[in-house]
């Protein structure tokens, strides 16, 4: 599907009408509300603040998650640049 050296390009074949890329994938981004996360919430910090705790606890920001899928040979960073920014 892709050009596993890189990564940066999907190659094209006639399976997927020469676009490289076939089928879909998810790319997720999840934050669980713990007590934790919901006193912040409560206490009106700010959405950055939120997320940099989720984070420490062990969310996957959606860049992250996408890169991992280029990573391992699922999307290309073209496609990740192109839907995650």
């Amino acid at each position: 599907m892709n050009d596993v050296k890189t990564g940066c390009k999907g190659a094209g074949c006639p399976k997927c009408n020469g676009t490289g890329y076939m089928g879909r994938t998810i790319i997720g981004e999840v934050l669980v509300i713990d007590d934790e996360i919901k006193e912040l919430i409560y206490a009106g910090a700010s959405a950055p603040a939120i997320k940099e705790r989720a984070i420490q606890k062990g969310m996957r920001p959606l860049k992250h998650h996408a890169m991992l899928k280029a990573a391992q040979g699922i999307t290309t960073v073209d496609e990740v640049l192109r839907v995650a920014g």
